[in-house]
């Protein structure tokens, strides 16, 4: 790390420091879409139960809304090389926002995140937001293109760029998610889990 100019990891190999910048954890592996469906299935069913009579989801779904409305501009994914991390997380916010993920549907992916992460015994708090940010990026990360014939017929190319998925990026745009549910999580976790019953049992929590 030191040749690298990163500074010393006292602790870990390279490699488990790269691990994680990609994960939010030295050991722990991002969680699969087969991992995180029945929290994910739970939770939205449980955001939608609840948030016309419940002022604590109400009022995340409304300031969802509002880091949505005020992350500003999209950029394309092959242009974001040199920028600071803070613009890159609002971009990849904004991105959201353009593809029209609703904010009820991130509300519910912090919760599903963070309802897995409990069942699992993963306390981190680093972790669960790089896990918020890498389950909501997927929505609406990659960049395409889009050309014309001399018909004027409309061709989108396979190819696709997606931005690099690792960094404090993931931890900016994780608390940018994470922090307008912080009431949410902590009055309504035990209900997702309790409604997550009905969709088949979780992962074994971790041993200690």
């Amino acid at each position: 790390m030191k040749a690298a100019k990163e500074g010393l990891a006292p602790h870990h190999c390279r490699s488990h420091v790269e691990h994680r910048a990609r994960h939010g954890s030295y050991w722990l592996n991002t969680y699969t879409a087969a991992e995180l469906k029945p929290y994910l299935t739970a939770a939205s069913s449980y955001v939608r139960l609840w948030a016309p009579t419940d002022k604590f989801i109400a009022a995340a779904v409304t300031a969802m809304q509002s880091a949505l409305d005020e992350a500003g501009p999209v950029e394309i994914a092959t242009r974001l090389k040199g920028m600071s991390a803070g613009k890159r997380a609002k971009i990849g916010v904004a991105r959201l926002r353009v593809a029209k993920v609703k904010p009820e549907r991130l509300v519910a992916i912090v919760l599903a995140i963070n309802a897995i992460a409990e069942e699992k015994g993963h306390r981190a708090k680093e972790f669960r937001m790089v896990q918020a940010c890498k389950a909501a990026h997927r929505l609406a990360s990659g960049t395409g293109w889009v050309s014309y014939d001399a018909q004027g017929r409309e061709h989108r190319s396979r190819t696709r760029a997606y931005p690099r998925s690792s960094g404090r990026v993931l931890r900016l745009m994780g608390r940018m998610l994470e922090e307008p549910c912080d009431w949410v999580i902590e009055k309504h976790l035990k209900g997702v889990l309790t409604h997550k019953q009905r969709y088949g049992r979780g992962p074994r929590k971790a041993p200690s």
